[in-house]
């Protein structure tokens, strides 16, 4: 019985030090974690897409039978940033969802972007993204048939200076909204 509990101590006594860390410690290795970028993680029916600027991951929600939200994660790398969704001045590369054949899907309601953008005074009082930003866009059906919607995102990728354009489908099938790749 004492055996035990000497093995006991010691090795309560062992787990004690082992997990007593310096702060200086911690604080070095919080500056290390913090400038590696993290990888998003998403659901095998998500179309990602992978950028050296950024990440994009599209997905389909289910909230009621003909309602659905277009839900998109916008991951920005390298000090890279865009024109918001939500400013009011006309940019062509301002983020927006472009979405074919009106009569089977429409957009309800303005797109939703958290957390808000913040107006840049110093490139002319514009709401730029600049860190990580998700959107979501209400979407109803119209139609009871099964159909394909065609789509993409569009948006200036600065500080790169190109027009990006990424593709997608949105397929309804027996009653499922789902969301797939456009091209390569």
């Amino acid at each position: 019985m004492n055996n035990n509990l000497f093995f006991c101590l010691v090795l309560l006594s062992f787990n004690y030090n082992c997990a007593e860390v310096n702060s200086q410690d911690i604080a070095q290795n919080s500056k290390v974690a913090d400038s590696v970028y993290i990888g998003p993680t998403h659901f095998s029916d998500d179309l990602v897409r992978e950028d050296s600027l950024y990440t994009a991951i599209i997905r389909i929600d289910k909230q009621s039978e003909k309602e659905h939200v277009l839900s998109i994660q916008m991951n920005l790398k390298k000090n890279s940033y865009f024109v918001s969704a939500t400013e009011h001045d006309s940019f062509k590369g301002k983020f927006k969802i472009v979405l074919t054949e009106p009569q089977h899907l429409q957009t309800n309601g303005s797109i939703i972007e958290t957390p808000l953008s913040k107006v840049d005074e110093n490139h002319g009082f514009v709401k730029l993204v600049r860190q990580n930003t998700h959107y979501k866009q209400s979407l109803k059906v119209l139609s009871n048939e099964n159909f394909e919607v065609y789509g993409y995102l569009q948006f200036t990728i600065e500080p790169r200076c190109t027009l990006e354009k990424i593709p997608f489908i949105l397929s309804y099938v027996d009653g499922k909204l789902s969301v797939k790749m456009d091209g390569c």
